[in-house]
């Protein structure tokens, strides 16, 4: 992950293979995929201080990864940032079991826990929003042509609690 005139990109074989799982979905613009870069760099330099990666491994590849964080001011708020599993492992619970895994240590450090996700509102981001249905997520709220004409952002919330359902 090296960029033209930084001196100290990160070279962090996980976070090359998180790219290109991400690269490989499909989902994500190029100008996604750089701040997936950023994000990752960050992450390589000062681990779990503002990102937490979680990942997901079959038959010795990497089959999705996740990336949340606190959200900054709050006290128990964390935010889902990224989440892609690889287009040969889609489909068999990796995003559910990330997901999953990013909950229960969210429980590890407190009793409980709001996390807020945002994503796309284009008819090819249903699944991504069904996702988020599924696992408990409600949404919060939607600002129209956020992203381009025609392309929502859509906010999902999710809390989350040692002594709750999950909801």
């Amino acid at each position: 992950m090296k960029r033209p005139g930084e001196e100290h990109a990160v070279e962090n074989l996980l976070a090359e293979k998180c790219l290109a799982a991400a690269r490989s979905t499909g989902a994500f613009t190029p100008g996604e995929l750089d701040v997936l870069e950023d994000v990752l760099i960050e992450w390589s330099l000062h681990p779990g201080k503002d990102y937490v990666l979680l990942t997901d491994w079959s038959e010795g590849e990497l089959a999705g990864f996740l990336v949340y964080g606190p959200t900054p001011m709050t006290d128990f708020a964390f935010d889902l940032y990224w989440i892609a599993v690889d287009p040969a492992f889609q489909k068999k619970g990796i995003g559910t079991k990330l997901e999953e895994k990013m909950c229960s240590a969210l429980l590890v450090q407190s009793t409980r826990a709001v996390i807020r996700v945002e994503t796309a509102g284009r008819d090819d981001y249903l699944g991504q929003r069904y996702f988020y249905l599924a696992r408990g997520y409600t949404e919060c709220g939607r600002i129209p042509d956020f992203y381009s004409e025609g392309d929502d952002l859509v906010l999902y919330c999710k809390k989350i609690g040692k002594q709750s359902s999950g909801r």
